[in-house]
């Protein structure tokens, strides 16, 4: 995996509808009648429960109040601009329809996928003329955003670690002070915890799940290569990595180590039984702290409770997943409308604008910042706890959502129930995996 700022020549397959309810989307803006130049964004509407597009419409509010006059962005109402099946497919119906909007958000699968439509564009060059603004990055962010010809489709909203939240109460009834070290003392201390009444490990048949699954992988000899390249081909079964951690996750389902919902495909059930104090550990993202922990479905002293680790490991450490796959991308051609995006761009890339989303949504920036600045803030201690583990962990990793063909989601949650329940064993499981991931990206 390259660490250049914005790669040329790296291959990126990556891994997760509605309407859009203005007319005019395509390129989309308008100029004004006073020639203020107005550009469309996508997600930028207010939500009152996503706290990245909540953040998104704010920061647009202010880039209309600071550059009034020269630029302004009209928000679209778009009812799946978050995260969802059928987003994909929606914007390939607008990019074939020449309808793309000036402004908007995907994940590297989508990315990779929507790009191939010839409709998203390139800011390769933009990158290259103005490096100090290129050199604001942290290394590696574009990797997961960056084609195969070294085009860079998006521009990163945040660079995030990914680890393991885990119960302190419940761990040290087992006789555990902290999260184990080790994939096999955490397989022992999940047994410990069964033994208590707990649930060992919170999991959904989604997204929590492919995160340990990543992390079981990422850890193994030769697993960040599977997770930065094999990940993106056809062949999942001849990997050794891949294999031992799909056997692994599978047995503790079959143990009885994780909640007897998780194959719900919903987060939120993992989530629940974190929150109601009855599981010991759930994997997820810093933004887990302001929408679940801090929330009104936790129980009253489940945030002081809670720690936050990297991933237990194999023989050569522990590990942590490490994902900046999401970001904003264009599907403006006009060069004037490309100037007002850019503007924005650089806008929300400001260290000012990133303090205040790592505030309000607990994700970490995908620019470097002075530390000085980030201690002002008095970021959410957990998850900034967490950034600085990362500068230290043994082995980092992308999300397999990040590096995986743009179906694997779906082809996952189709296949995992199967698979642990006996109906189909570990080679066809890997071997249907691959192969309706790259079907349903195609």
């Amino acid at each position: 995996m390259t660490h250049s700022k914005f790669p040329t020549g790296v291959v990126i397959a990556a891994v997760a509808a509605g309407a859009l309810t203005l007319a005019a989307c395509s390129g989309g803006g308008q100029e004004a009648a006073n020639d203020e130049l107005v550009i469309t964004c996508a997600t930028c509407q207010e939500s009152p429960t996503d706290p990245f597009l909540q953040y998104n419409f704010e920061a647009a509010q202010r880039f209309n109040e600071e550059f009034d006059g020269t630029y302004r962005i009209e928000t679209l109402s778009n009812a799946n601009a978050g995260s969802g099946d059928e987003r994909l497919q929606y914007y390939q119906r607008l990019a074939l329809a020449d309808d793309l909007p000036d402004l908007f958000q995907l994940n590297s699968a989508e990315i990779s996928a929507l790009s191939e439509t010839g409709s998203l564009h390139d800011f390769t060059g933009e990158l290259a003329s103005d490096t100090a603004w290129a050199d604001t990055f942290q290394p590696g962010t574009f990797d997961a955003l960056t084609g195969i010809g070294g085009e860079v489709w998006a521009i990163p909203q945040q660079r995030d670690p990914i680890g393991i939240y885990y119960n302190k109460d419940l761990w040290s009834k087992a006789g555990y002070d902290e999260l184990p070290a080790t994939w096999n003392e955490f397989e022992e201390g999940a047994r410990a915890l069964a033994e208590t009444g707990a649930i060992p490990l919170a999991l959904d048949g989604d997204w929590a799940t492919m995160l340990m699954w990543t992390n079981l992988i990422g850890t193994a000899p030769g697993g960040q290569e599977f997770l930065n390249e094999g990940i993106a081909g056809k062949d999942f079964v001849d990997d050794e990595a891949a294999y031992e951690a799909t056997e692994r996750l599978r047995d503790w389902h079959v143990e009885g180590l994780v909640n007897s919902d998780a194959f719900s495909g919903e987060f939120q059930n993992a989530a629940a039984a974190y929150l109601s104090g009855s599981a010991a550990t759930v994997p997820n993202g810093p933004w887990f702290v302001k929408t679940n922990l801090q929330g009104d479905a936790a129980i009253d002293g489940i945030y002081e409770s809670t720690g936050y680790s990297v991933s237990p490991g194999w023989d050569d450490g522990q590990g942590l997943i490490v994902v900046s796959g999401a970001g904003w991308v264009s599907g403006a051609e006009d060069e004037t409308k490309l100037e007002a995006v850019l503007a924005f761009l650089k806008f929300v890339s400001s260290e000012e604008e990133v303090i205040i989303q790592a505030e309000q949504t607990g994700a970490n920036p995908a620019v470097i910042v002075d530390q000085t600045a980030l201690e002002a803030a008095d970021l959410e201690p957990l998850s900034s706890a967490l950034v600085s583990a990362s500068n230290d962990v043994a082995l980092t990793y992308p999300h397999v959502r990040v590096h995986g063909p743009a179906g694997f989601g779906n082809a996952w949650k189709n296949l995992w129930p199967a698979y642990v329940k006996g109906d189909i064993d570990t080679e066809t499981f890997l071997t249907r995996l691959a192969d309706d991931a790259n079907a349903s990206g195609d």
